[in-house]
């Protein structure tokens, strides 16, 4: 039987979202709270890539949280991949050494266009979770930023701190409707 073989056991894309749907949450929460923080108006270059490793770790750790590496769970493996390349982009920004712009563009800009291309994958695997096509739109928009990136406008401290700020502002939103599809109410027939 092959990898891809079709008459293996997989598992349905809606239970498969659904068992993430705190992490969803936890991750859109993650996203407008570092967002937040991106806005600050006197950020600096050096703390502007801790902030970024900080952000780019913490949703890579939340993405990863929930598992699904089986072949059962293979349609969530873009997403999966668009953790580890989180966790990578982090530990390249913490870890490199005194980067600047051109070093710290140049790596945001390959982090996110790595992650445009999973989540656009991710969206054609989980495509019957996804309706509203909410992994396609979160892969524009870091593909847009990626795109924003190339800009000459890019070295300036307050431009790639407002643009990295607007993409995680994107991102949360996003996450947070997608969350929001995952979570059906309980209605309690509350007559008896």
């Amino acid at each position: 039987m092959s990898l891809w073989d079709e008459t293996a056991p997989s598992a349905d894309a809606n239970a498969l979202l659904d068992q993430r749907r705190l992490s969803l949450a936890l991750r859109s929460g993650a996203s407008l709270l570092f967002a937040c923080a991106f806005f600050w108006p006197t950020l600096t270059l050096p703390m502007l890539v801790k902030l970024f490793a900080a952000y780019a770790f913490v949703d890579g750790i939340l993405t990863l949280a929930p598992g699904g590496w089986s072949l059962q769970e293979r349609a969530v493996w873009p997403l999966l991949a668009g953790g580890c390349i989180n966790i990578a982009a982090a530990a390249a920004a913490y870890l490199g050494p005194a980067l600047g712009w051109f070093e710290i563009g140049n790596l945001l800009a390959a982090w996110a266009i790595a992650l445009a291309a999973s989540r656009t994958i991710g969206c054609a695997t989980m495509r019957q979770a996804d309706p509203d096509y909410l992994l396609l739109l979160a892969g524009i928009a870091a593909g847009f930023f990626g795109r924003a990136l190339w800009s000459p406008a890019a070295a300036d401290a307050v431009v790639l701190a407002t643009w990295i700020g607007l993409y995680a502002l994107a991102i949360g939103i996003v996450l947070f409707k997608l969350t929001l599809r995952r979570y059906r109410p309980i209605f309690v027939d509350l007559s008896t």
